[in-house]
């Protein structure tokens, strides 16, 4: 029988590339690049408790709700949005709405970012970020490897499902992404100074000082190109700090208060519920419950 040799090509009727490495710019590389890191996931039984009444209310992580029974509904800008069983809904971050239980209502839920630089999500500015039905899901399948904790398989068929579910709910990626860098790279001394100094004391007109513009010159260039005013902008990194430390610490909310420059609690408290619709305290219960 003669044997083939390494240097022999397999014929195919058909072999067209779909994709082959060509650099730091081939989609394969961006998909890599992406990060949507899980912050939570948890299973979750309530009642008319969690309505809001005619508050609304949001946070800046985005939300994955797979619903088990019940019912329960948003209300947003005089749209009604049904949460149903047997479906999966994405809230996205920055997004505030009324919540609604008239009885009871049981859902896993999903936290996360979604990353292009590490700790700044990229879809928070996103123009047309809204409510998305994701589609069916079968509790009985699903759960079957959710066990307490999380194993590692089940964690990796949870974080592959979360990157196709965004990759269907937002068609244009790469051009969110292009814009979100380009903004990064034309702020890059200012959004460092940020970083470095992030603090509730901080002023504007030294975060323009470390771009070399004046207050008012950097204001309107950065709203152009982010979509949101710099203190805005900076609040959201405050907010996302904190959230770091009240999530994956036991840091006293004083010790926070302190350490992010607010001048006593009830100034950190209410800066926490403007952003986040409840107080810290009552997050970090609600996390531990």
């Amino acid at each position: 029988m003669r044997r083939s040799t390494p240097s022999e090509v397999i014929l195919y009727r058909l072999n067209e590339t779909l994709f082959q490495e060509a650099g730091d710019n081939d989609p394969m590389a961006w998909a890599h690049r992406l990060n949507f890191p899980i912050v939570g996931f948890r299973h979750a039984i309530v009642g008319p408790e969690w309505s809001t009444g005619n508050r609304v209310e949001s946070d800046y992580l985005h939300h994955i709700n797979l619903v088990v029974g019940g019912a329960a509904r948003l209300r947003r800008e005089g749209r009604v949005f049904d949460l149903k069983p047997g479906f999966a809904y994405w809230m996205p971050g920055n997004w505030p709405a009324q919540r609604e239980c008239a009885d009871m209502y049981e859902t896993y839920y999903l936290t996360f970012r979604c990353e292009w630089f590490s700790g700044v999500d990229f879809l928070l500015d996103w123009a047309n970020r809204d409510f998305r039905v994701l589609g069916p899901w079968d509790p009985a399948v699903w759960t079957a490897d959710w066990t307490v904790p999380l194993s590692l398989n089940a964690s990796m068929r949870l974080q592959s499902q979360l990157v196709r579910w965004i990759a269907e709910a937002v068609p244009d990626l790469r051009e969110i992404i292009q814009r979100h860098v380009a903004a990064h790279s034309r702020f890059g001394a200012s959004l460092a100074f940020m970083e470095k100094e992030l603090s509730a004391q901080l002023r504007m007109s030294k975060v323009a000082a470390a771009q070399g513009l004046s207050t008012h010159a950097f204001s309107m260039a950065f709203g152009r190109l982010f979509g949101v005013a710099p203190k805005t902008y900076l609040n959201r990194k405050l907010n996302e700090a904190i959230l770091r430390l009240l999530t994956e610490s036991d840091v006293s909310m004083r010790e926070i208060a302190e350490r992010f420059g607010f001048n006593d609690e009830y100034y950190f408290n209410r800066f926490f519920k403007k952003m986040n619709g409840r107080s810290p305290l009552r997050f970090r219960q609600n996390l531990l419950a």
